[in-house]
């Protein structure tokens, strides 16, 4: 059984994960799994049983694993995805908080007291969606990195 892939990215505003796993030899299969929120959105299953006499074993099914990976994060950035049944954003919603009844208003606070100079606080840069070419070098990059602390 080999370690599995999890990327987390951007794509249209929402940040979604992808999450590729081995069963292992006793469960020959590659699972990748589209995350939303905690909600699953997609998922894809692929047995390798037809290879597990393969020299180099281990090597061939990371290779499989880290191409089905790429291909739902592909996959989802192109609209291949039938996500209309899956749980999505309105399934997050928060629910309407029920209007009370007027509420008395509160006695006037005193004035507050003067603000001593503080320095600006520090501009956050906005979070750039990632391009799927970004993704993918940032995800094989890591995965290289991996490889040289074994």
């Amino acid at each position: 059984m080999l370690t599995g892939y999890n990327t987390d990215f951007k794509f249209q505003g929402k940040v979604y994960h992808c999450q590729t796993e081995d069963g292992g030899v006793n469960s020959p299969f590659i699972t990748s799994l589209l995350y939303f929120q905690g909600a699953i959105l997609a998922s894809r299953k692929t047995s390798y049983a037809d290879i597990l006499k393969a020299d180099c074993l281990d090597e061939v099914v990371r290779e499989l694993m880290m191409e089905q990976h790429k291909q739902m994060i592909r996959d989802l950035m192109q609209g291949k995805l039938d996500l209309n049944n899956a749980p999505h954003e309105a399934a997050y919603e928060p629910a309407a908080v029920p209007k009370a009844e007027q509420a008395p208003k509160p006695a006037e606070a005193p004035a507050p007291a003067p603000k001593q100079a503080t320095p600006p606080a520090a501009v956050k840069e906005p979070v750039k969606e990632k391009s799927l070419d970004d993704i993918i070098l940032d995800f094989l990059a890591q995965e290289q990195q991996e490889r040289q602390q074994k």
